[in-house]
């Protein structure tokens, strides 16, 4: 059986579909979608007999990039369709010269990634779980909805926090979700947001000051009072940890944060939670 590799387009969201499903993934079509409009050179599919048995993907932000969406058929692996992949989105990202290589890994993708040269570099736990009714009124908090003219001061607090220039992703998503800020005296100094999922919301990215962090998922928590929800906290990071546990979340599964080239420097102890692993 003979397979190709070529890029990948909207028409081939259903096949993405079918594959995370086999993984029970929370990913939904408007995530392939966001990939594919952030990075549409850098998504590519895996084709046998005229069949999609496979994805991966990279979107780049300046001198990083993040590879995600990466998906093999369960009757297709074990045969190096997903290192193939791997290595397709490397190839395409050294041609663009891009330093720093990231990824979150599942316990199934990382020794994988450790073969194509991925170190490891911390974990993230995915709490799970729905939210109850927060006993706190919210209402009179420094919380308020993100408008365009934060967005300037929102960037340059997340490239702070994660060492990496996110503007295209957080523009992006100030069109289709609704953005969270705190800001101090001058400048925003937390922001959050959540978006739909096929098994649960998504809460993150969640970035900033402690006190800042805590209204932001406070508020989140009572705008999503009653839904089932996924968050991915750093494991070093107690306070956000005790704060999920405190919300009633427990431990799904453990992701492991990789990087490949130059590493990354950022400010965990102000990085509650991330977008997840598509973005980090």
């Amino acid at each position: 059986m003979r397979i190709g590799i070529r890029r990948m387009t909207s028409a081939d969201i259903p096949a993405g579909m079918k594959l995370k499903e086999q993984n029970l993934w929370n990913t939904l079509p408007d995530d392939w979608q966001r990939q594919l409009d952030l990075e549409p050179d850098g998504c590519f599919a895996a084709e046998a007999d005229g069949q999609v048995v496979g994805t991966a993907c990279a979107c780049t932000f300046d001198t990083v990039a993040w590879v995600n969406l990466v998906l093999v058929d369960d009757l297709h692996r074990g045969r190096g369709i997903g290192t193939s992949l791997m290595r397709t989105v490397l190839a395409w990202l050294e041609q663009r010269n891009v330093p720093s290589i990231r990824l979150d890994a599942t316990p199934l993708g990382r020794p994988i990634y450790e073969k194509l040269g991925f170190n490891v570099e911390y974990e993230l736990t995915r709490f799970e779980g729905t939210l109850p009714a927060l006993p706190i009124d919210v209402s009179a908090g420094r919380v308020t909805t993100a408008q365009a003219s934060d967005l300037p001061s929102i960037v340059r607090l997340d490239q702070r926090i994660t060492g990496t220039n996110r503007d295209k992703l957080i523009r992006y998503l100030y069109q289709r979700v609704k953005l969270f800020s705190v800001r101090g005296a001058e400048d925003v100094v937390g922001y959050a947001a959540f978006r739909p999922g096929s098994r649960a919301r998504h809460i993150g990215p969640c970035l900033g000051d402690a006190d800042a962090c805590r209204q932001l998922l406070a508020k989140i928590g009572h705008v999503l009072r009653g839904d089932f929800v996924f968050m991915d906290i750093p494991v070093v990071h107690s306070e956000a940890n005790a704060f999920a546990k405190s919300l009633g979340l427990t431990p799904q599964r453990q992701l492991t944060r990789m990087g490949r080239g130059v590493r990354i420097q950022e400010q965990l102890d102000q990085y509650w939670c991330s977008f997840g692993p598509e973005k980090g």
